[in-house]
């Protein structure tokens, strides 16, 4: 096992690295000073050039091609398994094409800012157009290694659960229902009482309200921390996990939507078996189950009758806001309110998937070579009014809302939706497990949720694939029919 053993320090290393890269990354998006992104660029370049050395070195390769032969535990096979994975992507391209992609990810991502706030493509235009011209290459490089599709090899790098044609499948009959039973919520609730909108809190007082929750639920910020950015992300790196979030006076509790979104990726990086630590059988799995764990904490715990129950007499007792907005009825209806519009993360449950269809269909087409960069506002006009109904009015409101494509995750939105999917099973399965789940929840004691989802997902790291983590989870496939079946209870029964 001397191969392997050599192995586990070079990972170990690309993990600190990985660690280090995170924390920069994270600074970036809150605190860095502008004029800073320069040489901020060049230290990432440099991270990504000793993270490829590591991978590309002749010792590394004679290591692989030695530890192939040695007997291995079953958990240290599957280790070497998810080794041999990461080094098959990295090692694909070398390290001026890695510097090259860093360097125009972070210009982008720059420019990006800048169009958002002015709400104008055409001030990033030149610099995405070169950023999918290289992720196109990068692309074709990785469809050759594994056989597939330009968009499936990009996908891969965030879900190797599942490929197109079943993403597709899945999506075209989600949309369907969604938009069949999207009339019949919508006159459901125009016959309820109006639910009252939240007056404005002070940003001072949203920020406090996110970290009380996140503490109850069981966030430990012992090792975590949550501060501000323009897009909310969880990040960091091992031991060290780093939220952000976004407030808004408009809508003062999409702050607190975002958090717990954020929240549950925390839970999930702070579950992972350390046993493993700096080694990729200790990393999480693939982000479908990642966003399933977000997905669970801000759509199955925070949107229930059951949380905002406790939500409502937390505020009271708590943060002195006592009012018929903050009533628990209220606030359900505030949540849970079904209506189509531009933003993806402001948008409820019901119409989220058609946001994240939209995505998956224009980087399929986008991949595809069936538009070009320049057209991207237009298709994407085009095409969210054919889904939605009515116009963009802004570039804000459309294709600059996201950071994901400026910042080349190009493959990433699907896992959103599947994540969702896979949440309402888990939640069907807990609840099936837990029968006083209800009672818990109002209570305010999250222990036994968290301690499910460590037992029975978090802990698993990357011992298994996700639909098998699933599947043992809640002794059933991956099934759509349970997202159905929750959306239609929630909002029509």
């Amino acid at each position: 096992m001397l191969a392997y053993k050599e192995l586990k320090k070079i990972f170990y290393e690309q993990s600190i690295l990985s660690d280090i890269d995170s924390i920069l990354q994270w600074d970036l998006s809150t605190f860095m000073p502008e004029r800073s992104r320069k040489e901020r660029s060049k230290q990432l370049c440099l991270l990504s050039e000793l993270k490829h050395r590591l991978f590309s070195s002749e010792r590394t390769q004679k290591m692989f091609q030695e530890a192939k032969n040695e007997k291995l535990s079953f958990k240290d096979a599957i280790n070497f398994n998810e080794m041999l994975r990461e080094y098959e992507y990295f090692t694909s391209f070398n390290s001026k094409f890695i510097e090259k992609k860093t360097k125009l990810i972070s210009v982008c991502e720059g420019k990006w800012r800048d169009a958002k706030e002015k709400k104008n493509f055409n001030i990033v235009k030149n610099e995405l157009t070169k950023l999918v011209d290289l992720i196109k290459e990068e692309g074709k490089i990785l469809s050759e290694k594994f056989n597939c599709s330009v968009y499936d090899s990009l996908m891969k790098h965030y879900n190797y659960s599942f490929n197109s044609k079943e993403i597709t499948k899945i999506f075209n009959d989600l949309e369907k229902f969604i938009l069949k039973i999207y009339p019949r919520i919508k006159e459901k609730q125009k016959k309820e009482c109006p639910f009252k909108q939240v007056p404005n809190l002070s940003e001072e007082m949203q920020f406090q309200i996110s970290k009380f929750f996140m503490k109850k639920i069981g966030f430990k910020f012992q090792n975590g921390r949550i501060d501000k950015s323009l897009h909310p992300f969880c990040g960091g790196g091992t031991d060290d996990v780093r939220i952000t979030t976004r407030l808004s006076k408009d809508n003062p509790f999409s702050s607190f939507e975002a958090v717990m979104h954020e929240t549950g990726h925390g839970l999930y990086e702070q579950g992972l078996p350390v046993q493993w630590k700096n080694q990729p059988l200790g990393k999480s799995g693939d982000m479908v189950l990642h966003e399933s764990q977000s997905l669970f904490v801000e759509m199955q715990i925070m949107k229930s009758k059951p949380f905002l129950k406790y939500f409502s007499q937390m505020l009271k007792d708590e943060f002195n806001i006592s009012h018929e907005y903050s009533s628990d009825e209220n606030l359900f209806k505030h949540f849970n309110r079904v209506k189509k519009s531009y933003i993806r993360v402001d948008a409820d449950e019901v119409t989220y998937p058609l946001h994240i269809i939209l995505r998956f269909e224009l980087e399929r087409k986008l991949f595809q070579n069936e538009f070009k960069v320049k057209d991207l506002p237009d298709i994407w006009n085009s095409n969210f009014e054919k889904i939605f109904g009515f116009k963009v009015d802004n570039d804000a409101n459309g294709c600059l809302q996201d950071i994901h494509w400026y910042a080349g995750l190009f493959g990433y939105f699907p896992t959103y939706t599947l994540g969702a999917i896979i949440s309402s099973q888990i939640s069907w399965a807990i609840k099936n497990h837990i029968p006083k789940y209800d009672n818990l929840l109002e209570k305010g004691k999250f222990k036994f949720i968290v301690d499910w989802l460590r037992e029975n997902i978090h802990s698993k790291g990357r011992l298994m694939l996700t639909k098998e983590i699933v599947k043992k989870a809640t002794k059933e496939d991956v099934k759509l029919e349970f997202f159905k079946s929750y959306l239609k209870t929630k909002y029509l029964n």
